[in-house]
């Protein structure tokens, strides 16, 4: 494993630090640029999702991610996928369309930049308080969670940095 990492890397080989020189196809036939074809990347793809940490009564609002997807079983705050080019009023009627509910006073709280494979991912993130609305049954597949508890959970790299974003504002500045 070693060997195709550091020294018989497919961008630049160094075939002069390598223990296989003398059995190396690649080195005899004089195609170790070439060799291996790695084919064309794929286009990156941009994508968008929108986010919400929603306190209510000392506690905040995650949910678990179902078997089946990418990062099943994970943690990460109530969020969905928005087109590119809607702005923060499509976020907050998506949100609360996905949430069953009316979120009063959403305000942006952080962005968060991340990549997975071949998508390049912006997170944008709105946070609120909840007093006395309610959200509908689509809700119903989160938990109210108070802060204290909230590391201990397995989040998504991404929602993890969200966390550690509102423990910091929740805790002030260290």
């Amino acid at each position: 494993m070693e060997l195709g990492a550091l020294i018989c890397t497919p961008r630049q080989p160094r075939c002069e630090a390598c223990p296989l020189t003398k059995q190396c196809a690649a080195r005899r036939d004089d195609l170790t640029e070439e060799l291996p074809n790695l084919g064309k990347r794929a286009p990156s793809t941009a994508r968008r999702f929108v986010a919400c940490v929603l306190e209510r009564d000392g506690t905040f609002l995650v949910r678990q991610r179902p078997a089946g997807v990418v990062n099943a079983h994970l943690w990460e705050f109530p969020n969905t996928e928005l087109a590119l080019d809607a702005g923060d009023a499509g976020a907050q009627r998506l949100l609360e369309f996905e949430l069953g509910g009316v979120l009063p006073s959403l305000a942006p709280f952080t962005s968060v930049k991340h990549t997975i494979t071949r998508y390049r991912i912006q997170l944008d993130v709105f946070r609120g308080m909840l007093c006395k609305a309610r959200l509908g049954a689509r809700a119903g597949a989160g938990e109210w969670i108070k802060s204290s508890k909230l590391h201990e959970l397995p989040f998504t790299s991404a929602h993890r940095k969200v966390l550690l974003k509102l423990l910091r504002s929740e805790h002030g500045p260290s």
